[in-house]
């Protein structure tokens, strides 16, 4: 577990949130420990915040990968406004890490390759759910996951195979965070914790995020 955090032993910050992120899974203390909350803004500029799971940190370039109904709330406010914050916070090890950042979805081969790896049940739900839309009761939603079995002839027996495949829908996908700015949090005695900001420069093109290496960094109080 890390006692501090010094400026000078810190070159990519996003690889500090992979060890921490690392640390905590093989811990096996936390429940979804990839676990990360994520606000987005709407049309009339209003906040919106809910936890997804972080599939993916890549250190090298600076972005995080989470998966989603693309026809969900989240996306539709991705879509008027591809900016976001994002948070974890591991309490047990006095971890926390904020980013804000641009959001783009991820490949579609990325998409393809990730959902091939969820489980039947969970491969079945993504088709099941019209995510974020109201539905009337309880029965209802669980006969629209009936109808998804049916659709591609599963049975309930057949909820824990690994031998079935069933493509992604296009509704269906991942978006990768290009991480602006990212705050390590460490905490200390008497409330007087480590915070340190890195910030880099990020630019959209038609090939898409080009993303700085080089971060500069500033230490906040606590």
């Amino acid at each position: 577990m890390v006692s501090e955090i010094r400026k000078s032993d810190i070159e990519n910050p996003v690889l500090i949130l992979k060890e921490w992120m690392d640390e905590v899974v093989q811990s096996k203390i936390q429940p979804n420990p990839n676990s990360m909350s994520i606000s987005t803004i709407d049309a009339k500029g209003r906040p919106n915040s809910r936890m997804v799971l972080c599939k993916e940190v890549n250190e090298k370039l600076g972005y995080l990968v989470f998966y989603t109904n693309y026809e969900s709330n989240k996306a539709k406010e991705i879509g008027v406004n591809n900016e976001c914050s994002g948070l974890f916070h591991w309490d047990t090890f006095g971890y926390q890490v904020r980013v804000r950042g641009t959001i783009v979805q991820s490949p579609e081969v990325d998409s393809d390759k990730y959902f091939a790896t969820r489980d039947i049940g969970s491969q079945l739900s993504a088709w099941a759910s019209h995510q974020s839309q109201i539905v009337e009761d309880r029965e209802s939603l669980d006969n629209q996951f009936q109808q998804t079995m049916d659709k591609f002839n599963v049975k309930e027996s057949q909820l824990e195979s690994s031998d079935i495949n069933i493509p992604r829908p296009q509704f269906w996908g991942g978006y990768q965070i290009w991480i602006r700015e990212i705050e390590l949090w460490l905490n200390q005695k008497d409330r007087f914790h480590d915070r340190l900001s890195f910030k880099r420069t990020l630019s959209t093109t038609s090939s898409g995020i080009e993303a700085s290496s080089d971060w500069a960094i500033k230490r906040l109080q606590p």
